[in-house]
């Protein structure tokens, strides 16, 4: 996904629940906080976005980050 400002945006994590993009030196994540990608491992829970673990991340200045994230109702 290409954003107006030429800033290129990523899909990231379990059904690619998580849009990512770096812009002014901040890291970006949006969730569409009305999604469902299926029950937890547990069941208890349904989760709205996830990275399916720890996901690398490198940024435009190479550094890498790990990102470890669920969101669930």
């Amino acid at each position: 996904m290409e954003r107006k400002t030429g800033i290129t945006s990523e899909l990231i994590g379990k059904e690619n629940s998580i849009n990512m993009y770096e812009e002014d030196g901040l890291l970006h994540f949006i969730v569409n906080p009305d999604m469902e990608i299926g029950p937890s491992a547990s069941g208890k829970t349904t989760l709205v976005a996830s990275s399916g673990g720890n996901l690398s991340i490198t940024l435009n200045s190479g550094r890498v980050l790990k990102l470890g994230l669920n969101l669930y109702y």
